[in-house]
């Protein structure tokens, strides 16, 4: 190199030779552009080592008889001279030499009067950006960790009628755990190589995402339940890697793609039918079926249809009378909330309510319940009495909301109820739960005049120390026991109950002699078919007259 090398800062010299791209420093003399630096990418790329520095374009190139090569150099480099301004110049031209230029941009560089000293050229090899998109242009279809296909090739490529076979590792985190993740990723990697040693160009192997594969098939498949076994098989033979020895179970979903089903509702079948076959147990495979009610299906379509039910007012409480037989009238009612969905069917709680609980549309839901309860109470009381309550079921999701109470509070306050005539159910499952939060939520609800029951008592393992712990009022023996009467059994839990001064609810009643059977077993208040169905309001049944007709022994 010139001496003009030495105004190069060795610091940046080092810089510059890091670089992968093209860096040229050209002196402008005399309108002509000298080289006076080139990193080593450019040498590499150009042939133009330090001999040739302090030569311009001309007489370089002259000595190679390319003349038309150092024209275009110099029209290039006068271009930036003249417009005395940075100059991008796209990738892609074909040059004098019959090779394509890069992407460069060449800018000046002033001195203190503003005059233009030198020129400094920094140029993308084509060769390296065109190896560069061909990499990019690979990863956009190709999944880094196992090279297979990806969802993308999925969507774009995949066009003709064919099977797709969707799997997952069933016990890939306990890979992850036990011997970390790395070991978790190189079982992957080895997943993918069985599906590209084992299966012909006929199929198309591809990671979804996470452990989740497809294989699709363009083969007329007779039988893809047995294809489904193969690759069940394929798996299940142990996989060895870092001195550990490995066996893995998969699950597979089936479903076929066509000119008819586009691939997202091809995909969605493969991913139900995946799911239902892991339901049913390790190293299971199921073909999706149109006809087939699928529970993940119909939760789905609950929880899009539950997102509008309160606008469209499709929800409704029934009420189910609980009589107080020492009183010799009804006591409280329970508030039961129905789902009619689009007007037309009545969808069971059972499948609704773990739906709404999972979405957080309980939240709302739950809030409706609670002011329409609220409403419903005043001609409640006309017909039953003023001290009447109404009894109102409380997920453990509305429990745990951080202003549950005060929402709670609100409403009542704004439908002018007192909260000693709401009788807040828990089901005996969040009692065992027994949560400091959930404790105190509840401590101060009936601080402030609610009255707190579980529901379906004797359905979970409670244990007497959980009792004794949460601050409750009553307990509802569930159905079961009364359906069962076994009286040793029924003794212990009401002299439990008496002992732990919590009022008793008998739930199920369905016949006149378990009632009789109950009441003689020392219990007071009953709730069931034989009192009373879960009625709409307008049509509640006026029980002490109905009562009435029976011995007053047991009255």
């Amino acid at each position: 190199m010139n001496n003009e090398d030495s105004l190069i800062h060795p610091l940046l010299k080092l810089a510059f030779d890091a670089m992968e791209d093209l860096v040229y420093i050209m002196a402008v003399e005399n309108r002509q552009f000298v080289y006076c630096y080139v990193n080593r990418k450019a040498e590499l790329s150009s042939g133009i080592t330090s001999e040739y520095m302090g030569k311009n374009f001309f007489e370089l190139y002259s000595e190679r008889n390319q003349y038309e090569m150092a024209q275009y150099l110099h029209n290039k480099y006068s271009k930036v001279l003249i417009q005395a301004q940075s100059v991008r110049f796209d990738e892609g031209h074909l040059l004098p030499t019959g090779t394509l230029s890069g992407d460069s941009i060449i800018s000046p560089i002033f001195d203190e009067h503003q005059n233009i000293t030198h020129l400094v050229c920094m140029t993308r090899s084509y060769d390296e950006r065109h190896h560069y998109q061909e990499k990019m242009q690979y990863y956009a279809y190709h999944d880094e960790l196992t090279q297979l296909l990806n969802r993308r090739f999925l969507y774009e490529f995949v066009t003709q009628p064919a099977y797709l076979f969707m799997f997952d590792i069933d016990n890939l985190k306990y890979v992850n755990d036990t011997l970390g993740m790395e070991s978790g990723d190189t079982l992957l990697v080895e997943v993918a190589g069985r599906l590209k040693r084992n299966f012909s160009s006929d199929y198309i192997s591809i990671r979804l995402s996470g452990d989740e594969f497809i294989l699709v098939s363009n083969r007329e498949q007779e039988h893809p339940e047995q294809m489904a076994k193969i690759i069940i098989s394929l798996m299940n033979e142990p996989f060895l890697f870092n001195n550990h020895q490995i066996k893995i179970n998969v699950s597979v979903g089936i479903a076929f793609f066509s000119e008819d089903i586009n691939i997202s509702i091809a995909l969605r079948r493969a991913d139900i039918a995946l799911y239902h076959a892991k339901t049913s147990g390790r190293n299971k495979h199921h073909l999706f079926c149109e006809s087939t009610q699928y529970e993940q299906v119909v939760r789905f379509n609950y929880e899009l249809a539950l997102n509008s039910c309160l606008e469209k007012e499709e929800l409704q409480l029934l009420y189910q009378p609980i009589y107080g037989n020492k009183q010799k009238q009804v006591v409280a009612v329970e508030a039961l909330l129905r789902w009619k969905k689009d007007h037309k069917y009545m969808v069971s709680p059972a499948d609704f309510i773990p739906v709404a609980e999972q979405t957080g549309l309980i939240i709302p839901i739950g809030e409706w319940v609670i002011r329409q309860a609220c409403r419903d109470l005043t001609i409640i009381q006309a017909k039953y009495g003023q001290q009447t309550k109404i009894a109102i079921n409380i997920s453990r999701i509305q429990l745990s909301e951080p202003d549950f109470i005060d929402r709670i509070n609100q409403i009542l306050k704004e439908e002018n109820v007192n909260p000693r005539y709401i009788d807040l159910e828990i089901t005996e499952s969040v009692a065992m739960i027994d949560t400091v939060s959930e404790r105190s939520s509840l401590l101060k609800l009936r601080e402030q005049g609610y009255t707190i029951s579980i529901d379906d008592f004797g359905t979970g393992y409670s244990s007497l120390s959980t009792l004794t712990r949460l601050p409750i009022d009553n307990i509802k023996i569930d159905r079961s026991f009364v359906a069962q009467m076994n009286p040793p059994v029924l003794k212990a839990l009401l002299a439990m109950a008496e002992a732990l001064e919590l009022h008793v609810v008998a739930e199920g009643i369905e016949e006149e002699e378990q009632w009789r059977q109950l009441i003689e077993l020392g219990c007071n208040d009953f709730q069931g078919y034989w009192i009373s169905y879960p009625m709409p309001l307008a049509s509640l049944p006026d029980l002490p007259h109905f009562l009435s007709s029976f011995s007053n022994d047991y009255l």
